[in-house]
């Protein structure tokens, strides 16, 4: 295995170090000598307490461009080709992937080109207003504070079974929670993985018990054998998942930390709710009836991954075939 560390590594270390582990248990557990964790730490965090994923990337890779110009500095005429498309508001990932289409003509990461804005660009050019958040410093990604996670019978997504993640069944479910500004009420959020339905449900606070409530309203709104597996993040409010795989004979399973990508399909499902609740909504005007309102709108909304059919059409027809 090489010395240098990915930044997946990276986040790793930052997390088992705010979690309290010795240095030695935590090079058991990432499968690195301590003295190479060691290492890294000190040069790129000062010291254990400290150490950000971010920063240590940041500074690897300060000393990587420094012996190593960057593609940009290298090739004038794809520096040209990328600043002018971030000036017409193109992201860095349709500047990567437009370019792998173009003919004869040098690629560049996404992630490079975000380097180059936040990084090497000059101050003046100001990049970063072309971009959709416009933020003049690049979002940590990983900056909550973490804690042990008091999760009992957590079974890792890797022990999913495969037909789960290549959605080759209905029944499977995703679910997480939607926060809102200066407010402890929240949304409770569950979304089929094959056919893209969802269930809403306001709940007072994003507590396990709130929680709990509106993954049993959730279960008793569909039959039986559409209620076969749900997967989690790692979050608190989901402590209470053994209550709901007692009752329903459910199986539950957890994403990786920090790695909520793994749950795609509700993280969409959020995405699309946030068209009609901001993070600014007042949710103590909104009824019940006004999020079931909402879940329906996006049932009924066609979806490109079903060929342009709606959930709840994809869903009754299922049920017709399996009743």
């Amino acid at each position: 295995m090489s010395n240098e560390f990915t930044f997946y590594e990276r986040q790793m270390l930052e997390y088992w170090l705010r979690t309290k582990q010795s240095l030695r248990e935590i090079s058991r557990i990432m499968r690195r000598a301590h003295t190479i964790l060691s290492r890294e730490i000190r040069r790129n965090g000062n010291n254990r307490t400290k150490y950000r994923a971010d920063t240590a990337q940041r500074l690897f890779e300060q000393r990587k461009h420094g012996k190593h110009r960057g593609k940009l500095d290298k090739y004038p005429k794809l520096k040209a080709y990328v600043v002018d498309c971030l000036k017409q508001d193109w992201s860095p990932e349709e500047i990567a992937g437009r370019l792998k289409t173009e003919i004869n003509h040098e690629t560049i990461s996404h992630e490079s080109i975000y380097y180059y804005i936040y990084e090497r660009s000059e101050k003046h050019e100001r990049l970063y207003q072309h971009l959709r958040q416009a933020r003049p410093k690049r979002r940590r990604k990983w900056g909550r504070k973490m804690r042990r996670l008091p999760i009992t019978e957590r079974v890792a997504i890797n022990d999913r079974p495969n037909y789960v993640g290549e959605r080759k069944r209905y029944g499977d479910w995703e679910s997480d929670s939607v926060i809102f500004s200066k407010q402890r009420t929240a949304i409770s959020v569950q979304s089929e993985r094959k056919s893209r339905l969802v269930r809403i449900h306001k709940i007072e606070n994003k507590t396990a018990e709130q929680t709990l409530n509106a993954l049993i309203n959730t279960a008793e709104s569909v039959p039986k054998d559409l209620f076969l597996t749900i997967t989690f993040d790692n979050g608190t409010e989901n402590v209470k998942h053994t209550e709901i795989k007692k009752e329903y004979g459910v199986k539950t399973y957890f994403c990786d930390p920090f790695a909520s990508w793994q749950k795609g399909g509700v993280e969409n499902a959020n995405k699309l709710i946030r068209q009609y609740l901001p993070r600014s909504t007042d949710l103590s005007k909104l009824t019940d009836r006004d999020i079931y309102d909402i879940q329906e709108k996006l049932n009924d909304r066609p979806r490109k991954c079903l060929n342009y059919r709606t959930p709840n059409e994809v869903i009754h027809s299922y049920l017709k075939v399996v009743l």
